[in-house]
């Protein structure tokens, strides 16, 4: 079956929610002291304006909603580095029953080209070490560790 990539509309947003919370409470448990359990992950404000922006993507199959992406392009120009567009990836989620099957990289596919196209120069995410899984994907699809951030509580 076929993943169809594209943006969604305002009434996907239920469905995109449901499958922001499940990565989202994966983010409670790792990091309580940052996340909290909430009902709407997206506001119905957010989505209208990703949307707007071309800034979300879903994978459709048999018109049932996957997955999705959030991104956003940042240009950076500093006087003492390289020019650099920078497509950021904010967010990427396959629904919990469906991972393994390639959508996840079928999203990354299209951000990639969709990055190209924008005359971006690098793709961009970070990823909470305990996702073990979404990291071997990330190396598999050809993301390299260019820094690792510290944190600590205090």
């Amino acid at each position: 079956m076929e993943t169809i990539i594209e943006i969604p509309k305002i009434e996907d947003l239920k469905k995109v929610n449901k499958l922001a919370k499940q990565v989202h409470e994966l983010h409670v448990n790792w990091r309580p002291d940052l996340f909290l359990s909430v009902d709407e992950v997206i506001s119905k404000e957010d989505f209208e304006e990703m949307i707007q922006a071309k800034e979300i993507f879903v994978a459709k199959i048999q018109d049932e909603i996957l997955g999705y992406i959030t991104i956003n392009i940042k240009e950076k120009n500093n006087p003492s580095m390289r020019y650099r567009k920078q497509l950021q990836i904010e967010a990427i989620c396959v629904d919990e029953k469906n991972r393994g099957k390639g959508i996840g990289t079928e999203l990354l596919k299209y951000v990639k080209k969709f990055g190209k196209e924008n005359n971006c120069t690098d793709l961009y995410l970070t990823v909470n070490k305990e996702n073990k899984n979404a990291s071997k994907v990330y190396e598999e699809f050809g993301f390299k560790v260019k820094s690792i951030a510290y944190s600590m509580q205090i």
